[in-house]
């Protein structure tokens, strides 16, 4: 549903309240409607806590994406949903790298200036072999073949997708998250080259592609609240 200008995911459910929810990275509105409401019932409620919303979005954004980064040795990284501690080991033979054994993450350096950089080349290499193989994967069984894509770091976005040129960005951020949100977004973004906007013809596909897909969106959502909070 669209509200002046919003995507609304709404979900009716078998319950006696609705229920409305603002989600952080990127501001995403859900609301849980009661089975008995139409669609003209949920507008007029969203409607009605329009001014919430906005201020509840607005101080989503207003948060940083994450603690700021200073890339030294007893910080904790995400890689694919698992907590990491970083180690930094300056080295002066051999080439720099970024490896994780057990809880370490350990960056080993070689004059490299920018760790910042460093970590995000890293994230990128990582993110890309997952997100090739979930676009094999899926492109595949849904005898897709006319697109591209790219990663990009993005802030108010898990993914895009346009649908004249069947070009979409993925958040180079998703390499923090678990793979099975991954696949997530992916898959919604594959969906949105044949339904533009979240409407009932593009849950149900959603559904019918993967059948959790509700759920994984609500703990990709908290994957990211617990790790600002963490």
């Amino acid at each position: 549903m669209v509200v002046d200008g919003l995507d609304i995911q709404v979900e009716f459910k078998p319950i006696k309240n609705t229920h409305l929810a603002v989600y952080p990275p990127d501001g995403r509105v859900h609301v849980s409607a009661p089975k008995y409401l139409t669609e003209n019932d949920v507008r007029s409620y969203i409607i009605r806590k329009w001014d919430w919303i906005k201020r509840q979005r607005e101080d989503i954004m207003a948060i940083p994406r994450q603690s700021v980064r200073q890339y030294i040795s007893g910080e904790s990284h995400y890689l694919f949903g698992t907590r990491y501690y970083l180690k930094v080991e300056e080295i002066t033979t051999g080439q720099s790298i970024i490896e994780t054994h057990g809880t370490m993450m350990f960056m080993r350096l070689n004059k490299v200036s920018n760790r910042r950089a460093f970590m995000q080349d890293f994230y990128r290499t990582q993110l890309k072999q997952v997100i090739e193989g979930l676009l094999e994967k899926w492109a595949s069984q849904l005898s897709i073949t006319d697109y591209s894509w790219q990663i990009k770091s993005m802030k108010t976005q898990w993914g895009s997708c346009t649908r004249k040129s069947r070009a979409m960005l993925f958040n180079l951020e998703l390499a923090r998250v678990p793979k099975e949100c991954i696949e997530y977004v992916v898959v919604h973004e594959l969906t949105h080259l044949t339904v533009p906007n979240h409407n009932k013809f593009f849950e149900i596909l959603m559904t019918q592609r993967l059948p959790r897909w509700r759920e994984i969106r609500q703990q990709l959502g908290e994957f990211i609240a617990s790790e600002w909070n963490g």
